[in-house]
């Protein structure tokens, strides 16, 4: 029944009833609505009774739905009834029509008992959404409802092909991953020693034997749901690009998966995903995910009940004839790592431990928080502003970022640019956990309606790159200090100068953010060819382009070489002429064993053999002479399978390749006293290299008049590497300055 028909039959529903003090606001208890969701009994639509209640008192006495609202309109409603104590004199035949999208109608008559009534927190019903100031009010104890819930249920809609299927199999799988003990390891003292277990290193030992066999089973109950992309399915739906999900799904200790009929704990989809990435690390196992015929047994211990399993399984095999033959365990885990349950998970873990007051337990900041959302996946959000509310209640240095929820002329651009402005700011120099690492994420080009913003403050639309520098600093030591033992940021004043130039309306004291540190010289050429945008890898073409990346840091080496006088910065010529290598990789190097780490002095030798294998690849672009290819085959013995097995062991520049892909997006440049290094894509001539207090790498900054080293203000243009700065060079050499950011 729509709510046209509904809006004629009853008059629609005020909030008078159900009115929210202002006590919160003068510090007392803060109010929140719930409501009691009528039994079935009541009539086809959904009623229920909406009350006020204190927020500290409530607890564990309501459910909090998690649900996306969808994007059509509120053609439904649902019946508010007044309760004898809310109002005496209305009759129960006079309930009021409140409106609500079909997705959250949908839910409500799938959570509708048919004898009881169900209490429940519903943002959308329980706020009164055209009022935005009581919407900023009720957004900040948002935490506390879901935190103070007893029990979060997270509503993925209706059952769909697959779904009761892969619910099952999360149930079973994460329930018996449970019971082996899988949460145990996930301490900083016993993750290491999971990996082993799951390699079977210790085929006699129990705890393996056990590991060994779960790892089975889950490959033979996800075998079909895998090949059908049920997960991939699964993972599609809505409400796991929501912003607001996160906070949602990660303060209450109980929270349900809820799809169609199926309902279970979201721990249990964390340990049966771990168990399946596990075993996709297992030949034999990925065999048996992909149905190849004559799979090997997992291990050498197998019991006779495996056996019997597995010849059951190939005689399915028998008669499957759409065998998957594209299920790699590189593309399953990608559609694993990918999906959302990964951050999601993450942020859970972490806040949990942190709420438990667990040993060692961190949280995550508001940055970090944004990071995991908005750095290469694509999280949505109705207003801009929302992507720092949905998150303010996880950050565990909301208090002293000093936000506050304000949703005051929600939707204009200006407005939105002022709230992620100030957001920005915050996160920048709070103190003591301001980081201008924030500005890595300021990037180009805003995205509409965001174009007022001042150039250092991020945008956060999905998508974002992420910083060629990325450290885990609760888990991993920094492998740079642009910024020396400048370790914190160190804000500057704004001292409006009414005789400038850039005077007046131009310059507002909210868009410019003052930061002290230091210069590092003027970029005097950027190279010709454009940035390194494309950075797949796919046969000749790709190497006739990766080679051209190489020659573009070339041409500017030998320009820098040119200069005699040794750059103030390097210590030797000979820590100089090392720039041309460590520049294409921005001194880091990544192989599958180690991740990502500073390079290592024998990546000189990576440099050649990846330029020598890239001009190898492009002969067939007509790049070398035949003569030269015939040469090189004899050197190197290139036969197909050592060309790829010197690839997998870094003998022939792979990794060297692997690890340029950080600077996708990027341009090479170099500085007038001779520094090389890669910038920005659209960093000019002119622009500076700065490194800011507290800051790990260097940024490129725009002048924003001829007397800059005056007036100090500067367009923000993007993160760089900078070669010879990156160990505190120049915060031991050179002078502290104050830069305004506009």
């Amino acid at each position: 029944m729509s709510t046209q028909t509904d809006t004629h039959r009853y008059a629609p529903f005020t909030y008078a009833t159900a009115k929210l003090s202002d006590a919160g606001a003068a510090g007392g208890a803060p109010e929140f609505r719930l409501l009691e969701l009528l039994p079935s009994t009541t009539g086809n639509e959904p009623r229920c009774h909406i009350f006020v209640a204190e927020v500290d008192k409530s607890s564990q006495q309501y459910r909090a739905l998690s649900y996306t609202w969808g994007l059509g309109p509120k053609d439904h409603s649902i019946l508010v009834v007044a309760s004898s104590s809310d109002a005496p004199n209305l009759s129960p035949a006079q309930p009021e029509a409140l409106p609500i999208t079909e997705s959250l109608h949908t839910a409500l008559l799938h959570f509708r008992q048919a004898r009881e009534p169900v209490r429940l927190w519903i943002d959308q019903i329980c706020i009164n959404q055209d009022d935005y100031a009581e919407k900023g009010s009720q957004v900040g104890p948002m935490g506390s409802i879901y935190r103070n819930a007893q029990q979060v249920l997270v509503w993925l809609g209706p059952a769909a092909e697959h779904s009761d299927a892969l619910m099952d199999a999360w149930q079973s799988i994460g329930q018996a991953a449970r019971d082996w003990g899988l949460e145990s390891y996930y301490t900083r003292e016993r993750w290491d020693l999971l990996p082993p277990i799951a390699q079977n290193a210790e085929p006699s030992d129990p705890q393996t034997v056990a590991f060994q066999a779960l790892m089975r089973t889950a490959a033979e109950t996800f075998r079909p749901l895998l090949r059908a992309r049920a997960h991939t399915d699964w993972f599609s739906r809505p409400w796991f690009s929501r912003a607001w999900i996160v906070q949602e799904f990660c303060l209450c200790p109980d929270t349900v998966f809820v799809c169609g009929t199926r309902t279970l704990p979201v721990e249990l989809v964390m340990l049966a995903l771990q168990v399946i990435q596990y075993a996709l690390g297992r030949f034999e196992l990925l065999s048996l995910i992909r149905g190849d015929p004559a799979a090997p047994a997992a291990n050498d211990n197998d019991s006779d009940d495996n056996d019997n399993n597995n010849n059951n399984n190939d005689n399915n095999d028998n008669n499957d004839n759409d065998s998957d033959t594209n299920l790699t365990p590189f593309s399953v885990l990608n559609d694993i790592l990918t999906k959302p349950t990964a951050r999601l998970f993450s942020c859970r873990q972490r806040r949990r431990k942190f709420d438990l007051n667990l040993p060692g337990a961190t949280g995550d900041r508001l940055h970090a928080l944004l990071r995991k959302l908005y750095v290469e996946h694509n999280t949505q959000a109705t207003l801009p502003r929302d992507r720092i509310y949905s998150l303010l209640d996880l950050a565990v240095d909301r208090a002293e970022l000093g936000l506050k929820p304000d949703f005051t002329d929600q939707g204009l651009p200006e407005a939105e640019a002022r709230m992620l402005t100030r957001a920005a700011r915050a996160m920048i120099v709070a103190n003591p956990s301001g980081t201008v690492d924030i500005l890595c994420f300021a990037q180009f080009p805003k995205s509409l309606p965001l174009h007022l913003l001042p150039s250092w403050v991020p945008d956060w639309r999905g998508g974002l790159r992420p910083s060629f520098y990325s450290v885990n600093d609760v888990v991993a030591e920094h492998m740079f200090a642009a910024c020396g033992g400048e370790l914190r940021v160190r804000p500057v004043p704004y001292v409006r100068d009414d005789g400038s130039d850039l005077a007046g309306p131009l310059v507002d004291e909210e868009s410019v953010l003052g930061l002290g540190g230091y210069l590092v010289d003027t970029i005097a050429a950027v190279a010709e060819g454009g940035a390194w945008d494309d950075m797949e890898w796919e046969g000749p073409t790709a190497a006739v382009r990766f080679l051209g990346f190489l020659r573009q840091v070339d041409a500017l080496f030998e320009r820098a070489m040119a200069r005699e006088e040794l750059p103030r910065l390097y210590r030797s010529q000979e820590r100089r002429a090392e720039a041309r290598w460590r520049v294409p990789i921005g001194d880091l190097y990544w192989t599958r064993e180690e991740g990502t780490r500073r390079a290592p002095a024998e990546a000189v030798v990576y440099h050649r053999q990846a330029r020598e294998f890239f001009e190898y690849i492009a002969v067939g672009a007509g790049l070398i002479a035949v003569e030269e290819l015939e040469r090189r085959i004899e050197e190197w013995n290139l036969s197909e399978s050592a060309v790829t097995g010197r690839i997998e062991r870094g003998e022939v520049g792979g990794f060297y390749r692997e690890t340029m892909k950080l600077f996708v997006g990027k341009r090479p440049f170099v500085t007038t006293e001779g520094y090389l290094g890669m910038g920005p894509a659209d960093a000019a001539a002119g622009d500076v290299v700065v490194v800011f207090c507290g800051g790990r790498i260097p940024f490129v900054l725009r002048p924003l008049c001829a007397a800059w080293r005056e007036k100090r203000l500067f367009k923000y243009v993007g993160e760089a590497y900078c070669d010879g700065v990156m160990d505190g060079e120049v915060v031991e050499r050179g002078e502290f300055s104050a830069f305004l950011l506009v």
